[in-house]
């Protein structure tokens, strides 16, 4: 099923479980499932497709899960993430929520509380009624880090190997994206969406 309105699951795991859970329980009307078995892959996809829910299997505490929900997070910051976890296993799940995870939940996945988890995140999506933010770049997520670490265009500009006018375009796409009306708004907004952490960010690319 494809059109604007329906929601999209995407799932990160080296096996098909979650997904196939997810497809064989929720109804077709509820939403779309795509895995991924690559953490490249899905961070693409996230960056130029939005989803509604990202689900990712850390699979022992992966560093490069953290990563992706890391990455999510900063590149579209209003799509929720659920991170799969071990049993017990407290400091990874500790390490997913500080990389901006929603929640967690333990292997082995029961059904019910999976299912319960992903309807409530996709209940309070309504992609219908309102209009969806697009994702920020990698270049202007790098961008948008320096303005709230105070560099000026002429900064950024020499620091980034870009033209001001370059920079300037993409501060402007930023203002777009983030629906601020000026440097203040945009700092509060980026602040409340997570994005003035210290952070190592990707290399940036266009």
């Amino acid at each position: 099923m494809t059109g604007r309105s329906h929601k999209r699951i995407y799932v990160l795991e080296k096996e098909a479980g979650i997904r196939d859970l997810l497809e064989g329980s929720l109804a077709p009307d509820e939403a779309s499932v795509t895995g991924f078995s690559g953490h490249r892959e899905c961070i693409e996809r996230v960056a130029a497709k939005p989803g509604d829910l990202l689900i990712i299997d850390l699979d022992g505490g992966s560093e490069e899960g953290l990563d992706v929900i890391e990455q999510a997070r900063r590149l579209t910051p209003w799509v929720p993430s659920l991170a799969i976890v071990e049993h017990a296993a407290v400091a990874h799940a500790i390490k997913a929520i500080r990389a901006g995870a929603g929640d967690c939940l333990d292997k082995p996945v029961q059904a019910d509380r999976l299912l319960t988890v992903v309807r409530a995140q996709l209940a309070r999506v309504d992609i219908s009624t309102r209009r969806r933010p697009r994702a920020l770049t990698q270049m202007e997520v790098q961008i948008l880090q320096l303005i709230l670490a105070g560099r000026t265009s002429f900064e950024m500009a020499d620091e980034l190997h870009r033209s001001k006018r370059t920079i300037d375009v993409h501060r402007k796409n930023i203002m777009r994206k983030l629906q601020a009306t000026g440097l203040v708004d945009l700092i509060k907004r980026a602040l409340g969406l997570g994005l003035g952490g210290p952070t190592q960010l990707p290399p940036a690319r266009e």
